[in-house]
């Protein structure tokens, strides 16, 4: 401590030292848990809306969009996440927790809604890229601050479904005696590649359900091509005007095929016959007859076909949605006659009975292929024994893939991988991932598939495998 006289003021002097100013942050019940869970648990916890489904990091205790009060609505995050905005900190400070210059990073962590702030390291600055996935690193020694996640480091790439691919070997079909073909049960062949398709659409999934639905040619096209990157060997395509009305109209669905085609030209499209309520059965298949896709869906049975709130039972839409004897027939005549392959659409036993009847005709090629559809309203919702007794309905040397509405989508496709089926996941079907967040696009389902299928040990189908499997010549 010094005193100086100040000019001016010989009377006076001034002290030159520092004052402490000590002071307790109180993080709150909701900070606290938050703080406490990453330092005691190395786990990042979330709060999650029950109302709009945000889940919101760092956590808090009311919902910016709806005011619910979420501080119980607790969910446990992945330590990994995507970086949504970075800055370079280029200057010194005491107070800083690093020396200049290091990157602060916006990081959205895998199934949360909302980013948080912290330190990136481990990577050059020049290297730090907005999308870049990012891992975080926890503390060795707690500080009881949100520095208990020491840092964020740029995450393993993990190999492409495509690189695994090459580096196993391809499967190949083998010639089955009859009386091994047919279906009595017993231990599925994982061996087999899986088959993932992705959705795209549907007829009804709009923008205002989820902002990923594609409309354009061009959209459809990007949107086909993050989904065989992500391991999808076929897509599933409703065509749509540019304001998302479903389309019947030639020209357009051409478009929307051959924007995929360039953009993907080893994938294979199915395009749909079910082109939107009110159309004639000549709407429906001759947009089939003039694009001539690898492959296109064929219902099977007339059935009531709407919108129904489960937990009401409130009408919302009400359709029937017709499929009659001749129409099934006649479609089937007219794929087969134009070498497209139909993909078989059961909503129920009936459905998968009424193609077996008609197919006494010989209409049919071999190996058919069936896609049991689940959750309509108007059709079954899934069960366990249902799933077993279509399977064992099913002619010999069939194959079956499986599709689910909304939250049956994920265990009927899970079943499915497990009993030696194929999978089918994407917008059409379920706008949200397991967690109930919504999905970034149909591609993000395909991961979830494909995680699926590693996890059950079964490899993931290439395309050129996918056309062994079902019986399709390439275009």
């Amino acid at each position: 401590m010094t005193t100086n006289s100040i000019k001016g003021f010989e009377d006076s002097y001034q002290v030159e030292g520092k004052m402490a100013l000590p002071y307790s942050y109180f993080a709150g019940r909701v900070g606290s848990k938050f703080i406490t869970t990453i330092r005691d648990q190395k786990k990042i916890m979330g709060v999650k809306c029950p109302a709009c489904n945000t889940v919101y990091l760092p956590p808090r205790q009311v919902c910016d969009v709806d005011f619910t009060d979420i501080r119980d609505a607790w969910v446990e995050l992945e330590s990994t996440g995507t970086v949504t905005n970075f800055t370079v900190v280029r200057y010194d400070d005491k107070h800083l927790p690093r020396k200049a210059p290091f990157v602060l990073a916006l990081i959205k962590l895998d199934g949360a809604g909302t980013p948080f702030m912290h330190i990136l390291e481990e990577c050059k600055i020049e290297d730090v890229k907005i999308g870049m996935k990012v891992e975080a690193v926890f503390a060795k020694e707690t500080t009881n601050t949100i520095l208990d996640i020491d840092h964020f480091k740029p995450a393993a790439e993990k190999a492409s479904i495509h690189e695994i691919n090459a580096q196993r070997k391809q499967w190949v079909p083998t010639e089955e005696p009859e009386e091994t073909a047919k279906r009595k049960g017993g231990k599925p062949d994982m061996s087999k590649p899986v088959i993932i398709t992705a959705a795209l659409t549907g007829a009804a999934t709009m923008r205002n359900q989820n902002p990923a639905v594609p409309y354009k040619p061009e959209e459809f096209a990007e949107e086909a091509y993050k989904c065989w990157k992500a391991g999808a060997a076929m897509v599933h395509v409703h065509a749509r005007e540019d304001g998302g009305m479903a389309t019947h109209d030639h020209a357009r669905i051409k478009a929307t095929y051959d924007a995929i085609k360039n953009k993907c030209p080893d994938l294979i499209v199915c395009l749909s016959s079910a082109v939107g309520m009110g159309k004639t059965a000549e709407q429906r298949i001759s947009q089939i007859v003039y694009v001539k896709p690898e492959m296109a869906s064929l219902n099977t049975n007339t059935m009531n076909f709407g919108i129904v709130d489960r937990k009401t039972g409130k009408i919302f839409i009400d359709y029937v949605f017709e499929n009659t004897f001749g129409m099934l027939q006649d479609f089937a005549k007219a794929m087969e006659e134009n070498g497209v392959k139909p993909e078989i659409e059961c909503y129920d036993m009936g459905g998968l009975d009424n193609t077996v009847m008609i197919g006494k005709q010989g209409i049919f090629s071999d190996p058919m292929n069936f896609n049991f559809v689940w959750g309509v309203a108007g059709g079954q919702q899934f069960r366990t024994e249902a799933f077993v007794a279509m399977m064992n309905a099913l002619p010999p040397k069939a194959n079956f893939t499986t599709c689910g509405v909304g939250t049956d989508q994920y265990p009927c496709i899970m079943q499915s991988c497990i009993l030696g089926g194929h999978m089918r996941v994407g917008l059409e079907d379920n706008i949200r991932m397991p967690n109930g967040v919504l999905a970034k696009g149909s591609y993000e389902q395909v991961e979830v598939a494909v995680t699926i299928a590693n996890c059950l040990g079964r490899p993931v189908a290439t395309t050129e495998e996918a056309r062994l499997i079902m019986g399709i010549k390439k275009r």
